[in-house]
């Protein structure tokens, strides 16, 4: 009855030493897209060096403030199409300041800080965007417009 037993697990994936695929998915092949919240003489801005994504696929969000007030970023439908892994922020060494996991819909920077945000687009999106929601911002050019595939 034992072998049964453990062979049904084996077959069913549950066994501690069988997996689904070949690693981690959301750490493997991962994207950098740069993400610039700032302004000029055109008004705010956000630009991103990418607006089309993957599902599937992994991303670092590559988020930094150029301004010396600060600014968000928030996904909408991109980040409720998402699985966040992290958000990192580092200091200027590349030391680690903090890790925040969960559930994030919105990530506000600070003057001239970065944050990295780790995702991986679960379902599709065919007319999104990102955008900051402080107030006025949205308004004065703070939006791009983004698709997941």
């Amino acid at each position: 009855m034992k072998k049964i037993a453990m062979t049904t697990l084996a077959v069913l994936g549950l066994s501690s030493g069988l997996a689904f695929a070949e690693g981690d998915l959301s750490r493997a092949n991962v994207i950098t897209v740069d993400v610039e919240l700032g302004q000029n003489d055109d008004g705010m801005y956000i630009k991103p060096s990418m607006t089309e994504f993957v599902t599937g696929q992994a991303y670092k969000l590559h988020i930094f403030n150029t301004d010396e007030f600060k600014h968000e970023l928030a996904l909408n439908a991109l980040g409720e199409a998402s699985f966040t892994r992290k958000i990192e922020i580092l200091d200027e060494n590349g030391g680690l300041i903090s890790e925040i996991k969960g559930a994030i819909r919105e990530v506000e920077v600070g003057p001239g800080a970065a944050a990295d945000w780790y995702l991986v687009p679960v379902q599709t999106v065919d007319e999104g965007e990102m955008s900051c929601e402080l107030p006025g911002h949205r308004e004065a050019g703070m939006h791009v417009p983004i698709t997941v595939k």
